[in-house]
């Protein structure tokens, strides 16, 4: 009896239009999840902006959402209004003393007016540079096994007027001179006029889209925490919460107006427009 040895099944070669339609639909598989990858790495930029945004992009970012949101609430609009930004820094041992001989290097036919004082058992400098529209202050407030820990103020004179553009232009020039002492620093801001809005911080939630953290009262100082997502820096408050907006409304009884203080991420020094924020 003849039994047939086992033999492979005959392979049918594919067409043409089979081999085409073949290669189209791989095309295109590799064309969706090329689209799923980009999808998901917007998504978390978007969720996690922080992490890969630099200190000076987070500023100038930040900065001008305030520019936009302060200029309607201030009676004397955003370039009438006081402007004080802050770098916390930490630098290598002599950092103070290297930023400072930066800072106050004369220009050619700009001079500048340097006063030194101790304050808060740490040196601060301090000088007018007419080039930066205002005054720059620099401290240090700490010295430890990491370094020396600084912090620049840049204030703007109230009396002249700001422009936008010249102030982002120069907070990018002094964080450029911290970043060569240090990249490791973080900032904050807050701008100071009299509002002519009594409702101005209902308004200023509605404009920034903002979440309430915290609230508080105290002799006729209204002061809010809020969170919101069209600003990038923020911080965790007492409560755990992350907060990266501060509102405070202050009536002055000597004038009889009303000083609104605006802070990213949170208001430091004083809330009177009258008052100078000491370091």
């Amino acid at each position: 009896m003849y039994i047939p040895k086992n033999t492979p099944p005959a392979r049918h070669r594919m067409s043409a239009k089979q081999r085409a339609k073949q290669t189209k639909v791989g095309i295109m598989l590799a064309m969706l999840v090329i689209l799923i990858c980009a999808a998901w790495a917007m998504w978390q930029a978007d969720r996690e902006p922080k992490e890969s945004t630099s200190a000076e992009q987070l500023l100038q970012h930040d900065l001008g959402e305030l520019w936009l949101w302060s200029d309607d609430q201030m009676k004397s609009s955003s370039e009438g209004a006081q402007w004080s930004i802050r770098w916390n820094v930490t630098g290598k041992e002599g950092a103070m003393e290297e930023l400072t001989q930066q800072m106050f290097s004369k220009e050619p036919g700009k001079a500048s007016s340097i006063l030194v004082q101790n304050q808060n058992e740490g040196k601060t400098v301090t000088g007018v540079i007419p080039s930066y529209g205002g005054q720059i202050s620099i401290s240090l407030t700490q010295i430890d096994s990491n370094g020396e820990q600084l912090m620049v103020i840049l204030e703007t004179k109230p009396t002249e007027m700001t422009k936008k553009n010249k102030l982002l232009q120069v907070t990018a020039e002094v964080s450029a001179q911290i970043a060569r002492i240090s990249p490791a620093f973080t900032t904050s801001m807050k701008v100071q006029g009299y509002t002519k809005n009594s409702q101005a911080i209902e308004r200023l939630v509605r404009l920034t889209d903002a979440k309430a953290v915290d609230h508080y009262e105290d002799k006729g100082t209204t002061s809010d925490m809020f969170y919101t997502r069209m600003l990038h820096s923020a911080i965790t408050v007492e409560n755990g919460k992350t907060a990266n907006l501060q509102i405070a409304l202050h009536k002055e009884t000597n004038s009889d107006q009303t000083a609104l203080t605006i802070g990213v991420p949170v208001i430091t020094g004083e809330y009177s427009a009258n008052a100078t924020e000491s370091p």
